[in-house]
This record gives structure tokens, sequence and C-alpha cells, in this order.
């Protein structure tokens, strides 16, 4: 049901230079923050996969596989350390896809610095709203108790 939401995500689109920004990993974050970190990781995962087909590999399958994994350990800290503090995960999640997956981007030869600066604010952005988006479902006590996992 959650990759299904990802996938129903991946259409709705954040204007950006990298053509596959998308609310596709507020499933993936909410599964983190309420049921499993790895859940969330994997539906994360495969949620940037779908938004990344629906927009044609804009930057080539092997570039998104690597976010893919990317977005799989931003979920997975997201949801380890929500554990300790929902605001501390939610932070995390913002600046580990938000900032640190973009700087790896740096060493790249064909991406590089100007990459880094022209897509960070966009894809900040992006993070941000699909971590404050599954923030806030996280609120909701029926949809909490409706993913209890005993």
């Amino acid at each position: 049901m959650l990759l299904a939401l990802s996938v129903v995500g991946s259409y709705i689109k954040i204007p950006s230079m990298v053509g596959s920004l998308a609310l596709d990993a507020v499933p993936g974050y909410f599964a983190a923050l309420c049921i499993s970190p790895a859940l969330g990781a994997t539906v994360a995962s495969l949620g940037h996969m779908a938004t990344a087909a629906v927009s044609g590999f804009p930057l080539g399958i092997p570039i998104h596989a690597l976010v893919s994994l990317g977005m799989a350990a931003s979920a997975l800290c997201a949801g380890l350390l929500a554990k300790r503090s929902l605001y501390l995960g939610a932070t995390a999640g913002i600046l580990i896809n938000g900032l640190i997956l973009p700087a790896l981007f740096i060493v790249i030869p064909a991406f590089g610095m100007p990459f880094f600066l022209a897509a960070t604010p966009s894809i900040m952005v992006a993070s941000l709203l699909n971590v404050a988006l599954a923030t806030m479902l996280h609120a909701v006590p029926s949809l909490r108790k409706a993913t209890y996992v005993r």
C-alpha cells in the first residue's frame, strides 16, 4: 500500500532543474517513523525509482540507482533517530537527503560543484516537504494506530 502511494506521489512533481523531484518519499518517511526504519528505507528507495521512471530517468539509471540508495539511507537514519526524538529524526532526514546526498555529486566529474550549487536549493525544498508531510501524518493518531505492528 505504501509503495503504491509512493508511485502516486511520484506524479506530484516539485519544480526543479533535476526533473525527478516529487512527493514520492512521503510514504517512505512515514513508514520509517511509524512502522520500521527498514521498511521506510525500502519504500523510499523504490519510491525514488518510480519517480525516476515516470520522469524518464533524467540523470540516467546508474545515477538514479545511487540516489535510490541515498534515499534508503536517509529514511533509515530518520527512522532510527526518530525513536530518540521525532524532530531529531525529521531534521536528519531533511539534511541527509537535502544536503549530504547532493554533496556526493561534487566528486562525480559530469556533475561537480555547479550541479551541487544549482540543484541543492530545490532538493532541500523537496526534502523538507516530504519529511514535513510524513511528520504531520505521524501525528495523526488513527494513522499510527492503523500501522501498529505487533
